[in-house]
């Protein structure tokens, strides 16, 4: 047993000795570090509750579409498509940027009617990334003014889990609405 112990402790130190710097070099500078950001870039479907179980009568539309923004920077991006639009709408993205904890606020600003009344509506969203194939709508918040100055924001996601008859957003689970990439 001894001598076991003895050639495993020679072979270890006949490592340790391969792999140990040498006196006198240098080993250099550090790389240069690379931050790396999550690519929230694609189009995304809604999926059912905390377990983002697929659902035909969801997970088979774009919910939402996401594209890089140009001269961004590789954490900036925009929404390219967006299911509360109705085709032809006009609509404007703003550019959001993924913080340090990959957190990724997007906004889009639209024309509406709301209670009968054209408005400007606004709608914050903001998009958490769980995994390379999902994300998780985290906060969804709209904002309409209409002409005459009255203000009226809600948070649909709250709303939603209070009124389980609303489409899409009611599926959502503790989280938030569970999306995945298409």
């Amino acid at each position: 047993m001894v001598r076991r112990s003895a050639a495993a402790f020679g072979i270890a130190l006949a490592l340790f000795a391969c792999t140990a710097p040498r006196p006198g070099t240098d080993s250099g500078p550090l790389p240069a570090r690379i931050v790396l950001h999550y690519d929230f870039a694609g189009d995304w479907a809604a999926t059912a509750g905390d377990a983002c179980e697929e659902r035909l009568d969801l997970s088979e539309g774009v919910f939402l579409s996401i594209a890089a923004a140009p001269d961004g920077g590789p954490a900036a991006f925009h929404v390219a498509r967006f299911f509360m639009l109705e085709a032809g709408s006009r609509a404007q993205a703003l550019v959001g940027i993924a913080d340090d904890a990959g957190v990724l606020p997007l906004t889009v600003e639209t024309e509406g009617v709301v209670d009968g009344r054209a408005a400007e509506i606004t709608y914050d969203l903001t998009l958490e990334p769980e995994d390379p194939r999902r994300i998780r709508l985290s906060g969804f918040v709209m904002t309409a003014r209409d002409r005459t100055g009255e203000t009226v924001r809600a948070d649909l996601l709250a709303e939603a889990a209070a009124d389980p008859t609303i489409p899409a957003l009611s599926a959502a689970g503790r989280g938030g609405l569970c999306l995945k990439r298409l």
